[in-house]
């Protein structure tokens, strides 16, 4: 989903939702403040772990609540201000964790999540129907069954809504799909020809449509289809009509009016989505083909396993004989941190009825995936290997290499931006040609090396060797101005939760040390060579009834932290066209530099906390994402509290 979501709002007084939702009512969500999507960590801000029990919760947010009210701030002070906005903060949280189906949403998809079960009704509703039907008392395996099963519901809502959002009702879309056929085998590249380097085209294929969403339910499509074969052309024209009567039902009419009378066909079908493992298709056609006048395909789709394999199964029958006209039976498996398996089997629709994939994630931040597919038929092997990088947001490239046992070696290339999309296969070598296996190991060494290199641009970035409008010089000065700025507002936000923590925590100070109980001394939170802030109040606040309790997870979330770990110099970045080519040939000349992994005592920040308890004088230092429980059994005893 686009990331651009996560700055979406919900007001608390706004009663507007989507177009084809209720209105809000008993049973829906409560609405979270505009900036509920500002903070990262509801659990960091009320310092709780993650599995924490509604009962601390509570706890954590009248603690809280008592200390950052606005009315117990000086009114007309700017910590009054200050109070209000981390009051709501608090709130946000609060109403996020006591919700289980928003801190479901929370838990599954972040705060993405919880701002859409806030727009969808329908969704929330699901989810809520499925988790009251999961009795405490169950095994553990029965009720995470059905958390999966919530959560599948929420992922495949999320995906209609993201659907919704990239049609674009008002504004038409483009479609467009080029595909150049090309043969190089004439050439004196990997070929017999006396050219050095040249290629025709054989073949040329362009699929181009418009469609318009007049509302969330209907949508037109027109478009055009034409191709140039061996001197010959062809064109043809499409007509679609989309009608959703209901979320997860759509009703659809095709007509598509191609070159010849046998290429005219219309058809009607219809899809419905069953629950969330299970999706159904039928479809309904005739043409003016004298062999198949009429013909009914079904199609389905369901998940298994718990949702670790998926099967689909599609079937065309001539009517009204009944007589199968193909068919197909696909298995996917999708278990986590593996490569997708898949094994496909058809009758009548292509020349490789057996057909077995991999697809594996090399990096999943940066969108590379490899995929590789063996297939077997009447015409012999056929082999595809491909790998695809995003180089931007919608924007990827493929490369690949593809062997037919009755062609030969074809090198594939394929540009998508959005829906549009520009394919070039190359037909480098035939199958004859001498030394065939020997220029099929080269072609694959190069696609190694072009796909190394172009990850190497993509990760250095392509706009310091394209962009030129800005000396390198301004744009350092433009970053630096802009990381410092971005670091000292982060300060300062710090500074004021301390000041607003400072009164209770010098009033909790008091009670320990009547009681001889805990009394943070001097905390400090730090990195080498990074910043260090003294946390002693933010600690002493969090102490309850003689404890603290810091959970697992970085303490720079927590109100009075911040991140103390410095980022790179701007001086040490390089920019432009000269830097992003040193980088390449380095890595291609002298490859690529091992990454030595930072020692986790020198690049996690470090707490230290001293204080006193019972008399005696302690001291402790964890890292960053450990816990922390005072009084603590390894805490250092330095010995007498009255001893500085």
């Amino acid at each position: 989903m686009n990331e651009s979501e996560n700055n979406n709002s919900s007001s608390s007084n706004s009663s507007s939702t989507h177009q084809d939702e209720e209105p809000p009512n008993s049973s829906t969500p409560n609405a979270t403040p505009d900036n509920s999507a500002q903070f990262i960590n509801p659990y960091a801000v009320l310092n709780i772990s993650p599995n924490a029990s509604t009962e601390e919760i509570q706890k954590a947010y009248k603690s809280l609540s008592r200390s950052f009210h606005p009315d117990k701030q000086p009114p007309g002070g700017e910590n009054r201000d200050l109070a209000q906005t981390y009051f709501i903060q608090f709130k946000s949280s609060y109403d996020i964790l006591m919700d289980p189906i928003l801190r479901l949403g929370y838990d599954t998809f972040g705060m993405r999540g919880v701002q859409f079960l806030l727009k969808s009704v329908e969704t929330y509703k699901a989810v809520e129907e499925i988790l009251t039907l999961m009795d405490p008392h169950d095994a553990e395996s029965k009720r995470r069954q059905f958390k999966t099963r919530a959560m599948d519901v929420l992922s495949e809502g999320m995906q209609y809504h993201e659907f919704l959002q990239k049609t674009h009702y008002q504004q038409p879309s483009l479609s467009a799909d080029v595909t150049l056929k090309c043969n190089s085998t004439h050439s004196s590249f990997l070929g017999e020809g006396l050219e050095p380097m040249s290629m025709e085209v054989e073949e040329m294929r362009m699929n181009l449509s418009v469609a318009k969403s007049p509302d969330a339910k209907t949508s037109l499509t027109f478009g055009g289809h034409s191709g140039l074969v061996q001197g010959q052309g062809s064109a043809g024209i499409q007509l679609s009509l989309n009608y959703e009567p209901a979320q997860q039902t759509s009703v659809n009419v095709d007509c598509n009016v191609g070159p010849t009378h046998d290429a005219t066909k219309v058809s009607l079908g219809t899809s419905h989505v069953l629950s969330s493992q299970t999706y159904v298709a039928a479809n309904l056609s005739t043409s003016a083909s004298k062999d198949v006048p009429w013909g009914l395909s079904l199609t389905s789709h369901r998940s298994m396993m718990e949702n670790k394999l998926t099967g689909t199964w599609i079937v065309g029958v001539a009517m009204p004989t009944l007589q199968m006209q193909y068919g197909l039976l696909s298995f996917t498996s999708h278990y986590p941190n593996r490569p997708k398996y898949t094994a496909k089997f058809n009758i009548g629709m292509d020349y490789t009825p057996v057909k077995l994939m991999i697809e594996h994630t090399f990096d999943e931040e940066k969108q590379h995936v490899g995929k590789l597919s063996w297939g077997w038929g009447p015409r012999g092997l056929d082999l595809k290997a491909v790998t695809v990088r995003s180089l931007s947001k919608y924007c990827k490239i493929m490369l690949g290499l593809h062997h037919v046992s009755y062609r030969g070696l074809t090198w594939m290339f394929q540009l998508q931006r959005g829906t549009v999309r520009f394919t070039v296969p190359v037909l480098v070598t035939t199958v004859m040609s001498p030394a065939y296996a020997l220029k099929s190991m080269y072609m694959t060494l190069l696609l190694a090396t072009l796909d190394a290199s172009l990850g190497d641009l993509v990760q250095n970035g392509i706009e310091g060797i394209t962009s030129h409008t800005r000396d390198d010089g301004v744009r350092k000065a433009l970053l630096r101005e802009e990381a410092l700025f971005e670091r000292e507002k982060i300060k300062r936000d710090a500074l004021h939760q301390l000041s607003l923590m400072e009164k209770p925590a010098n009033a909790k100070r008091i009670v320990e040390e009547q009681r001889h109980g805990l009394v943070i001394l001097k905390a400090v939170y730090t990195v080498e060579e990074g910043d260090s802030i003294d946390v002693t109040t933010a600690l002493m606040f969090w102490v309850m009834n003689g404890q603290l309790h810091l959970p697992s997870t970085t303490k720079s979330s927590m109100l009075g932290f911040y991140d103390v770990r410095r980022e790179m110099p701007i001086e040490d970045i390089e920019i432009g066209y000269m830097a992003a080519c040193r980088r390449l040939w380095n890595r291609l000349w002298f490859g690529e530099p091992k990454e030595v992994p930072p020692s986790s005592e020198t690049q996690k920040p470090r707490l230290t906390v001293r204080y006193r308890h019972d008399g005696n004088l302690y001291e402790i230092t964890i890292l960053d994402d450990e816990a922390l429980s005072l009084p603590s059994p390894t805490a250092m005893k330095l010995g007498d509290s009255r001893v500085s």
